[in-house]
């Protein structure tokens, strides 16, 4: 360390592959997962016939496709036509991410770890992946408002009068909070309650009664704090990032009349130039 200076290997600590929390393993994994499923879906379609009736697993994707984009033509309306994909995306990263906390992988990826062998936990009992995603909904609602309302954006933070400036800064973070504390406390509420039913049927009761009611009632546990919290905790999250970043736009009804206005005014100058031409050609045919 200098004198006078900062050291910042004080301030940011790097951390080797073994000391890396297994939550963010969870999340790589579930990354890997998805960049499969679109290699596999791509490589589907490639080769898919248009002609035919689709069957199978290219069926299933496009259901969930059409029903992705329907959701956000309902709520987003149809200026964000194509945004369904990264609702998608947003979906499957959550609930897969509930999935791996249920199945309980062995963590055979960190050999020196503490948690060498241990089940890999759901990747959301870490704050800082839902973090993640929470600011990239953050980042594309306030992305949407610089686009839309140009330089009246920062109006917001002096509304109604400039001394309300650090209260609307702190306003303006409120969403990040609520989506990422909604997602973490529910993913560790489960994860909690799912330890304590183990505990429990391990040592509150006779070894061998354990034995016994643990796979009786293990599964509907996480059949609930797993896949049903986990598909609420999709819904709530894809909800609540398109409402966030449609309402930084005009409503449906002014972007179908903006869109109508634009082409009436393509359509007049067509018009001009139709006229300006035939106008042409009888002065051409005059002389």
């Amino acid at each position: 360390m200098n004198e006078g200076g900062l050291d910042f290997n004080r301030v940011i600590e790097w951390l080797s592959w073994n000391e890396l929390p297994p939550e963010f393993l969870s999340s790589i994994l579930a990354l890997i997962i998805m960049l499969i499923l679109t290699i596999a879906i791509h490589i589907k379609i490639k080769k898919y016939d248009p002609l035919k009736k689709p069957s199978g697993f290219i069926n299933a994707v496009e259901m969930i496709t059409e029903f992705a984009d329907k959701q956000v033509m309902d709520i987003m309306g149809p200026a964000f036509k194509g945004f369904g994909g990264y609702i998608l995306f947003v979906g499957l990263y959550i609930f897969l991410g509930f999935f791996i906390g249920m199945i309980g992988l062995p963590n055979t990826l960190q050999p020196f770890a503490p948690t060498y062998l241990e089940a890999l936990p759901n990747p959301f009992t870490n704050m800082a992946m839902p973090l993640s995603i929470a600011l990239i909904t953050f980042i594309l609602t306030h992305y949407t408002a610089i686009k839309y309302k140009h330089w009246t954006y920062f109006e917001r933070y002096t509304e109604p009068i400039a001394l309300f400036l650090p209260i609307n800064l702190i306003t303006m973070r409120s969403p990040v909070l609520s989506l990422t504390l909604r997602l973490f406390g529910n993913a560790l509420a489960g994860y909690c309650i799912i330890t304590l039913i183990y505990v429990g049927l391990g040592s509150a009761i006779e070894p061998y009664w354990g034995f016994v009611f643990e796979p009786v009632i293990a599964p509907f546990a996480h059949l609930y704090f797993d896949i049903f919290d986990g598909l609420i905790q999709l819904a709530v999250f894809t909800i609540l990032t398109m409402i966030n970043v449609s309402n930084e736009y005009i409503s449906p009804e002014d972007f179908i009349k903006m869109e109508e206005e634009k082409k009436n005014k393509k359509l007049l100058k067509k018009k001009k130039r139709e006229e300006k031409k035939a106008l042409k050609k009888e002065a051409k045919s005059a002389v």
